[in-house]
């Protein structure tokens, strides 16, 4: 049975300035987060559509503001934030935050004045790389949004209603899925088992914490000399998705260059030479490796064991070097 969600303001790790947006859909924007924007002569009743670092999108039914209008913004929570008006639209404003604010810090204290059994995280737009497995089809792409129940995504597969999908977050575990619509190269995809609080709250601090980085891109690859196994005639030359695994959390990789006994990939996380990880391409088990050279996000690991020939011919098939 679906149930309104405790909040339908949208918060964004986007760090964008406040925008017009659609008015809500009946019935929900009674739910969006109530606050209050405070003049000097006045309190004025307000809901928050979007809030991001930068500032808020504002419901509101007051006509009498100006732009440039310095207000604070007082949340439910208790924090005051400065600011000012920055536009004005139909039953809307956009309100600019004085300094940048903490996002998932604000999300923290909203979550903290509920009851524990109330406790849900409303929908974070977040731009983050994603490894999407549908099948024997795999996929880099990029999130839109989360919440507790599901993701939206951009995707080049053709993906259909009811397809049962695997999900790779950079530090999370993987989580399985289905496919609940698809358009225009975007799709919503409802988690099997919802996401508790206590899980995705630590992992959107993590995302607010480290830099934004672009999607792995498979068919441009710039190759470097130098490093890794690039200037190798002998390697394999992979370019494709990958994970691994570092204790229990898994990493996105993008998978250069591959020999019986070395593997070059790059990712987002930060490994030190001598990180123990565990290492796997769609379609097999994997294997353990050791870092033994990291470069600016790219990393060289050992396999514990040299792989096999019919490992070589599985991850490679007919790629393999004559003889």
């Amino acid at each position: 049975m679906s149930e309104v969600l405790a909040s339908s303001t949208i918060f964004s790790l986007n760090a964008d300035l406040p925008t017009a947006l659609p008015a809500p859909a009946e019935g929900y924007e009674s739910a969006l987060d109530s606050a209050i924007l405070v003049g000097e002569e006045r309190r004025i009743l307000c809901r928050i559509s979007r809030f991001t670092a930068a500032g808020a999108t504002l419901r509101l039914t007051v006509d009498a503001l100006a732009e440039g209008e310095a207000h604070i913004l007082e949340l439910r929570n208790g924090q005051a934030i400065p600011g000012t008006i920055a536009w004005l639209g139909e039953g809307e404003a956009g309100f600019l935050f004085d300094a940048a604010m903490d996002v998932v810090g604000t999300l923290a204290r909203n979550l903290a004045i509920l009851p524990a059994e109330r406790r849900r995280v409303p929908r974070v737009e977040v731009r983050q790389t994603v490894c999407l497995h549908r099948g024997n089809n795999v996929e880099f792409t990029r999130t839109r949004d989360i919440s507790q129940a599901g993701v939206g995504i951009e995707t080049g597969l053709a993906l259909q209603e009811g397809d049962e999908v695997q999900l790779a977050f950079d530090g999370l575990r993987p989580i399985a899925g289905k496919v609940r619509w698809e358009r225009d190269g975007l799709a919503g995809i409802a988690f099997n088992e919802e996401l508790g609080w206590q899980m995705l709250m630590p992992w959107l601090r993590e995302v607010q914490s480290r830099p934004v980085r672009p999607a792995p891109r498979l068919h441009d690859i710039h190759e470097e000399r130098g490093f890794g196994l690039t200037s190798d005639k002998n390697a394999i030359r992979i370019n494709a998705p990958g994970r691994v695994r570092e204790g229990t959390i898994w990493w996105n990789v993008e998978v250069r260059n591959l020999t019986p006994t070395l593997v070059e990939f790059e990712a987002a996380a930060d490994f030190s030479k001598g990180t123990q990880l565990w290492f796997s391409l769609p379609g097999t088990a994997g294997w353990p490796i050791s870092v033994i050279e990291a470069e600016n996000l790219r990393y060289l690991a050992e396999f514990r064991l040299p792989l096999r020939q019919h490992e070589l011919a599985m991850i490679a098939p007919g790629r393999l070097a004559a003889g």
